[in-house]
């Protein structure tokens, strides 16, 4: 019996130790001095130290979790090309062993995906699952997660133009988004719920947010809700847009991607998307 506690103990006792444990990171050399170069050379080197074999570590979310999230926040300092190629290293590296490669393709879809993840991008999702999807080593029911994922994600991408949508303002007046941003250099675009205690605090924010040629339109993707958008739309201030898609189905066309609300996005005079999923946590440093 003391034997099989004492087992018992050891386990745990590694357990904690390899949750505790940090991936050793590679010494960047001196003569980088360009943040973009150094982020460049860590994220290719990321995984070197890992052992993929290694079920300790693999099976140790904790671990994993901890190694993905800042994989991640330093590939956001690369460009496209450097971060699918380490992506592509990293998930070369988790074959090793079919049950981690899952395990990182979770953890990754995860924290790049779900819009509360401090780390969460789109681009940098969408290289991950471009690569899952060719490797094709997930089994079914994951493979079916990730399509839908993927064609969430590519909807309404940073670079391209935003999908157009007629609506009805406060005003009664019926207009289109392709129309209703060309009035400034850019426009903050929010879906929200009315009822939603964090579209208030979004709100209020860029109400206090003092912005200069920076229109906000906002849409309210769920109707009327007996009288509670008209209630609430009078609040706001008066030089922003708000309304209500003309097509009452507009939650179910797929042309936004409304996986959280609020859902804000950062568009040009052309309806161009500058920049999406943006938070009360980074809003301020994209403007």
């Amino acid at each position: 019996m003391r034997q099989t506690v004492f087992v018992v103990m050891a386990c745990a006792a590694v357990t904690v130790i390899a949750a505790a444990r940090d991936l050793p990171l590679p010494e960047v050399p001196d003569s980088l001095r360009d943040p973009r170069q150094r982020a460049e050379y860590v994220i290719d080197r990321y995984w070197d130290a890992m052992d993929w074999r290694d079920t300790v570590l693999t099976r140790d979310d904790r671990f994993m979790e901890q190694c993905a999230a800042d994989f991640y926040a330093v590939a956001q300092h690369t460009d496209s090309v450097t971060a699918s190629a380490a992506v592509k290293k990293m998930l070369d590296g988790a074959s090793a062993d079919p049950e981690a490669y899952r395990r990182i393709a979770e953890i990754s879809q995860v924290y790049l995906f779900e819009p509360e993840s401090p780390v969460a991008d789109d681009e940098l999702f969408l290289a991950v699952a471009d690569r899952l999807m060719a490797d094709r080593r997930l089994g079914e029911a994951d493979m079916l997660r990730l399509a839908d994922a993927h064609r969430a994600a590519v909807l309404n991408r940073v670079g391209r133009r935003a999908s157009d949508f007629e609506f009805v303002g406060r005003d009664g007046l019926r207009s289109s988004l392709y129309d209703a941003v060309k009035t400034n250099s850019r426009t903050i675009v929010m879906f929200y719920d009315p009822d939603c205690h964090d579209c208030m605090d979004f709100e209020r924010h860029l109400a206090d947010a003092g912005l200069k040629d920076t229109g906000v339109i906002m849409i309210s993707p769920y109707g009327e809700q007996d009288g509670l958008w008209a209630r609430h739309a009078a609040t706001m201030p008066a030089e922003w847009i708000v309304g209500l898609p003309v097509d009452e189905e507009f939650e179910d066309e797929e042309i936004y991607d409304l996986r959280a609300i609020p859902t804000v996005l950062l568009l040009d005079r052309e309806a161009t998307v500058i920049a999406k999923n943006l938070t009360l946590y980074n809003i301020d440093k994209v403007l």
